[in-house]
């Protein structure tokens, strides 16, 4: 069984490892984020990911993330085993990410993601840049960019990304399940690639409960209007496509109970029933009025 940490140890460690001057640079995103934000009401043994997803900031900083893999390799900080760089920028889908180990411990890695900025198009689109060792890629995706709304830190100065920003990226960037399947098997079975960010959507619910998912409406609709201008209205008429689909798929909705039940809500027993009652409560509660603030005008 793989080894769980608690989530306020894993971002104490974070904390110690990063260089002072790089914390504001700095935003944890995915799940150990969220796992941060819920910490007393998760697996009391903690959880299994070594993945710590950090953005970049600013947009389009492709310098400042070359002079941080270059700071942190400098330090001591270690590449992970599929962290190896290619000699061509091309093609940029080939490009391996950054993933750094610690000097000190392989409790967690940090993967290097760019903020997107205004003019990206594309759900993910991958940057190329070059290290003294050859060519890597930065993975920029869209909808991450929501996560600059709201952000919250730790005592410690790390920052992370709001659940309710997490929730409406991963939403928007799965408007449908679809046929993609994970590279790797979590927790023994192969996933559909839209599940695994679908699921996490109705954990993220369910642990935040339906008093505070109903006050997400007014955050959703400011973050959209700020983020996409334009085309928040377009954006949050089809934010609840993919959710639902999610849940008349009683196949798909079985994948998300397995990757929830190994992943934010280990120990909980969490069934099906319930998974898809917390998707039709977000529905109603949320993403409908939502949908409806943009036809009507209302704010």
């Amino acid at each position: 069984m793989a080894e769980r940490l608690r989530p306020a140890l894993l971002f104490d460690m974070i904390d110690a490892a990063l260089p002072a001057d790089l914390k504001p640079r700095v935003l944890v995103v995915g799940s150990l984020a969220a796992a941060y934000h819920f910490r007393d009401q998760i697996h009391h043994e903690g959880i299994t990911t070594k993945d710590a997803d950090c953005v970049i900031h600013p947009a389009g900083a492709v310098d400042e993330c070359r002079q941080i893999a270059t700071q942190l390799l400098a330090a001591g900080w270690r590449r992970t085993a599929k962290c190896h760089p290619q000699p061509s920028a091309e093609p940029h889908k080939a490009l391996r990410t950054i993933r750094l180990y610690p000097p000190n411990t392989d409790a967690f890695f940090l993967e290097m993601l760019a903020f997107p900025d205004s003019v990206q198009r594309e759900i993910v689109t991958w940057i190329p840049f070059r290290l003294s060792d050859g060519w890597y890629g930065l993975p920029s995706f869209r909808f991450l960019g929501l996560a600059e709304h709201g952000w919250r830190q730790t005592e410690t100065g790390v920052h992370y990304a709001a659940p309710e920003m997490m929730a409406l990226a991963n939403l928007l960037s799965h408007p449908r399940v679809g046929t993609a399947r994970m590279g790797e098997p979590i927790g023994g079975r192969s996933l559909l690639r839209s599940v695994k960010d679908l699921g996490r959507v109705l954990a993220l619910a369910w642990l935040t409960g339906r008093d505070e998912t109903e006050t997400w409406t007014a955050r959703w609709e400011t973050a959209l209007r700020a983020r996409f201008g334009e085309e928040a209205g377009s954006m949050a008429k089809v934010a609840d496509r993919g959710l639902r689909e999610l849940l008349e798929d009683g196949g798909a909705l079985d994948e998300a109970r397995h990757a929830v039940d190994i992943g934010l809500l280990a120990g909980k027993a969490i069934t099906e029933d319930q998974l898809r009652a917390t998707g039709q409560r977000l529905l109603a509660d949320v993403l409908v009025p939502l949908a409806a603030r943009f036809t009507t005008g209302t704010s």
